[in-house]
């Protein structure tokens, strides 16, 4: 078993936990393992169990939790002394901690040392105890044990310190003498890191604060050793500097940069590259390569790398920047000329030609131990001829895009920082706490999880405070000023983005200023060949050096190959489009490609008939591998490309622009409802369609602005009387245009309001004049099946069952085989099947609808149906088996979705279930909630439909007079 205590105390099994629910066994059990294999008295538990009033059974009740922990499996020895836990040391996290302590202090070298004081310190989750004791109770436990956490982290600031990390120590130091203000190891660890890090007088300051506070509390003057330390700061005495680097033939150079005082979320990569580059059974140069986006932190984690690994290579350590400050390349002659003088050759010596330095250079390298860090390199060949020769070197190269040709260098991608760490990073950087939480939040994501967004962002805010921070968010939120509010000094990412973007070809750099004209950030590698008039082989090239260069990101492989592109480089490529040319024809021709698959992709699913079924597909254009993609799944394809074609159809609306392509627009809207049906996605079917009609209102085309209302009438919030106020308008509407279609519509849409109204005979009138329409010989007749569907309900609901079924089964004999209205028309009649009790005949309907519905995905009526299979199951007496059927509707209402029918159908089956089984006042109340919701909404027709269950179930007893 293993035993935690420096945190929440817990136990393991086997990496499962194990439950002690009791507060009072758990902190018998935390005394004890501090104590582990030594007998705690008993009154010595029981004071701590009931520290103020023990009762009389205060001891009995001790040793019934002493049971349970037994019970548990912990290993307890008990005698009239007391109890002892009988344990291994490294079973306990406070053991571990321990024996880790032990062996770093031991080591010589600081780098290691401090190193293996943190691994141990990192078993530290929180604050010991405080969940199962109160606080004064917690302090008397743990006083001892957080001493030697708290001089654990003293001997690694030391450690760090004595390997001249003393950049990265102040602000860590600053935080923990603000927290303990009178421990005077930490002050003086702090004031030699504020020295060695050039502010001497802020070392000055804090020893004058101490001084005067020991003073006026205490009447004391501070230790012997802050005193020496302050006379050796004031006379700038060496020795506070820390001991001299050693030098090889007189001349080691230390050029690494500073190192960057905060660092967060590169632990793993950090420890890696420390692995890679100190691995002393190498044979050769040890190289790492750190590629990735613009402002992701390659640099800054290559210079604390190098700062980590210094004192393993005592030859010193050479920095180069391989661009100039314009992204230029710096030539590999020049800057060996540079690397030559610092290993120590005179400048007259350093020969003329590149093959000349690189010789001499790898000549003065062979028996070196000399770090190399390369920034910002533009191709493996440059970096190859300055690379050091003995296996005692190492080298660390940035870049901003993968360098392959590095044959022998471990290569890793830095990534932008999760979210969690990216808020962490900001909190950091402004330093204190700023009061609108969800601001900061919302500042974070807009950076992106780029170190150098939120360094410079961070850095405005600590200057400014909360004032500044509605301007932040407003900048950031503006596409158009976004870049502009990412400069601070030198930083600015629109010049980092500049220069990525300098190392891609022509057709790369159009394509990352066409994606802008997309409208979303994940895009599918299609995309690529209209946006550029060129074959899809051609623009996954130039997708493929868009991820190399970090501008966008691999979002996934299968099943469909899609890339991300993060609001910064958005914002960037939406600034780049005026300078590739005319944008209108890569739009238009990205539009028809949406248009051309998305009609292929909404043919392909079976849905029988839909909105878009008089549609034509395009011939234009033919992208031969996205049609195969499309053709394989359909389904699968519109689940990952929906949302890229909803802002396709918005962007053709060209709303403000006076440009746009409306009808393209309603067309692309219409192709896309039937998979929003298949999904239930009714908020984004009906907000899309809404705006649509609204925009082809305005620009005239009538008779397709009512066929949108139309079809997204059905679907719309409101009650059944103001649908079918609406659905008059739009026939009087219709009737103008002259279009059967459209009047053929209205009437269906009037026939379903007058469902939903209880006004049965009225329904069926429309009903059947919707039937008429379709067939005519010039009439819609792809709409004679939703017009028979509509009149089978109807009957349904006048008892007339006989013309219910004669429709309903020529519906299903119309509807095409297995497609989606054919399900729809079998779950029907398996429904009037089952009110006249003719399970055998409902059975056989639902059983085939199901098949049908899970056969196109559409969980939703597959979930209709296995209700109805529930409720013919429990009006059997089959319980178990009703159960059984619900538990995948239920399942399905789980994940969130918002179904109001499918509710319904759930709880009426449940219902029927109870009556079943005999819980009566279980189903009753079931069905009384249901109608008093079903009131509220006004459906006529359910609200009906329930009161005749109610009041004719014969299982019920209230109806047995």
């Amino acid at each position: 078993m293993e035993f935690r205590l420096l945190g929440a105390v817990e136990v393991l099994d086997r990496d499962e936990p194990v439950p002690l629910p009791r507060r009072q066994e758990r902190l018998v059990l935390a005394a004890l393992l501090l104590r582990a294999n030594e007998v705690v008295p008993v009154d010595e538990l029981v004071d701590l169990l009931w520290p103020e009033d023990p009762s009389a059974q205060a001891r009995s009740a001790l040793q019934v939790y002493v049971s349970r922990l037994r019970k548990a499996g912990v290993r307890i020895e008990g005698s009239r002394a007391g109890y002892a836990v009988q344990v291994e040391a490294d079973a306990v996290d406070l053991g571990r901690f321990r024996e880790s302590v032990a062996r770093a202090r031991a080591v010589q070298d600081p780098v290691l040392r401090s190193a293996g004081l943190a691994e141990a310190l990192g078993l530290w989750q929180g604050k010991p105890l405080a969940e199962v004791a109160s606080e004064p109770v917690r302090v008397r436990l743990t006083a001892g044990i957080e001493e030697e956490r708290r001089t654990a982290l003293e001997d690694r600031i030391e450690a760090d310190l004595a390997a001249g990390r003393q950049n990265q120590l102040v602000p860590e130091l600053q935080r923990l003498v603000a927290a303990d203000p009178l421990r005077e190891r930490l002050v003086i660890a702090w004031m030699t890191a504020l020295h060695r890090a050039g502010h001497k007088q802020r070392a000055l300051a804090a020893y004058a604060e101490l001084a005067e506070r020991l003073a006026d509390e205490y009447g004391v003057d501070p230790a012997p050793a802050l005193r020496r330390l302050h006379l050796a700061i004031l006379r700038d005495d060496p020795s506070a500097m820390g001991p001299a680097k050693p030098s090889a033939q007189g001349t080691t150079p230390r050029e690494l940069p500073v190192d960057i005082s905060l660092l967060v979320g590169r632990d793993e990569l950090l420890a890696a590259g420390v692995r890679v580059l100190t691995d002393g059974a190498r044979e050769r140069v040890a190289t790492i390569c750190l590629w990735g986006a613009a402002g992701v932190g390659k640099s800054a984690a290559a210079t604390r790398i190098g700062h980590l690994v210094a004192d393993a290579f005592p030859d010193g350590q050479l920095f180069a920047r391989l661009q100039d400050v314009g992204g230029a390349a710096v030539s590999a002659r020049t800057l060996l000329g540079r690397m030559l003088r610092s290993v120590g050759v005179a400048a007259g010596a350093v020969p003329d030609s590149l093959e000349d330095r690189v010789g001499l250079f790898r000549e003065k390298t062979a028996g070196s131990a000399l770090l190399v860090v390369l920034d910002d390199a533009l191709d493996a060949e440059t970096v190859d001829q300055l690379l050091p020769s003995g296996p005692r070197c190492a080298a660390v190269v940035t870049s901003r895009k993968s360098l392959p040709g590095l044959k022998r260098a471990v290569h890793t991608q830095v990534l932008p920082l999760d979210s969690t760490t990216g808020n962490d990073l900001l909190a950091k950087l402004i330093g204190r706490s700023l009061r609108d939480r969800a601001a900061i939040e919302s500042v974070a994501t807009a950076c992106a999880g780029l170190p150098l967004a939120l360094r410079i962002i961070g850095s405005r805010l600590a200057l400014s405070g909360d004032d500044a921070l509605p301007a932040v968010v407003g900048a950031l939120a503006d596409e158009g000023a976004r870049l502009d509010s990412m400069v601070a000094g030198d930083l600015a990412v629109r010049t980092s983005l500049d220069r990525s973007l300098s190392l891609a070809e022509p057709r790369t750099r159009q394509l990352l200023a066409r994606l802008s004209l997309v409208g979303v950030t994940e895009f599918p590698v299609w995309v690529a060949a209209p946006l550029l008039d060129t074959d899809e082989l051609a623009g996954e090239v130039a997708f493929d050096q868009l991820v190399d260069l970090g501008l966008v990101e691999l979002a996934g492989l299968e099943p469909f190959r899609r890339y991300k592109m993060h609001a910064l480089v958005r914002s960037y490529a939406a600034e780049q489009l005026p300078l590739t040319g005319d944008s209108s024809q890569p739009w238009r021709r990205y539009l028809q490609a949406v248009h051309r698959l998305t009609a292929l992709a909404n043919f392909g699913i079976n849905h029988g008939w839909t909105a878009a079924a008089h549609l034509r597909t395009p011939a234009a254009p033919v992208l031969p591998d996205a049609e195969a993609a499309v053709g394989a799944d359909p389904i699968g394809w519109f689940d990952a490309t929906w949302s890229l074609i909803d802002s396709a159809a918005r962007s053709a609306l060209g709303v403000g622009t006076g440009s746009g392509e409306p009808e393209l627009a309603g067309t692309i809207g219409l192709l896309l409802i039937g998979y929003f049906g298949l999904r239930e996605l009714r908020g984004p079917r009906n907000d899309l369609l809404a705006t649509i009609a609204e925009v082809l209102a305005e620009t005239g085309p009538l008779e397709l602005s009512v066929r949108i209302e139309l079809a997204g009438y059905t679907y719309r919030a409101g009650t059944p009387e103001v649908r079918r106020s609406e659905g008059e308008r739009l026939r009087e509407l219709a009737g103008q245009t002259g279009s059967l279609d459209l009047q053929a519509r209205a009437e269906l849409q009037l026939a379903a309001a007058s469902l939903q109204l209880a006004d049965y005979d009225r329904g069926r009138e429309h009903g059947l004049a919707a039937l008429a329409l379709s067939e005519r010989p010039d009439g819609p007749t792809h709409l004679r099946f939703f017009a028979l569907r509509d009149l089978t309900h109807l009957a349904a609901e006048l008892k007339d069952y006989e013309a219910a079924i004669r429709w309903g089964e020529q519906a299903i004999g119309l509807a095409p085989p297995d497609s989606n209205v054919q399900g729809e028309a079998r779950l029907l009649i398996g429904e009037i099947h089952a009110e006249l009790a003719q399970y055998d005949d409902a059975d056989a309907q639902l059983t085939k609808a199901v098949e049908t519905f899970r056969l196109l995905s559409h969980e939703h009526n597959e979930a209709r149906a296995t209700c109805l299979l529930a409720t013919i199951a429990a009006k059997h007496g089959r319980v178990d088996e009703a159960w059984e059927l619900l538990a995948r509707p239920k399942a399905l209402l789980a994940t969130g979705s918002s179904n109001r029918y499918l509710l319904l159908r759930i709880r009426l089956a449940e219902a029927d279930i109870a009556m079943t089984a005999g819980e009566y006042e279980q189903g009753r109340r079931i069905r009384l909630d249901l109608l008093v919701e079903i009131v509220a909404s006004g459906d006529k027709s359910v609200e009906q439909y329930i009161r005749e269950l109610i009041a004719n179930d014969p299982r019920d007893p209230a109806n047995q007079h």
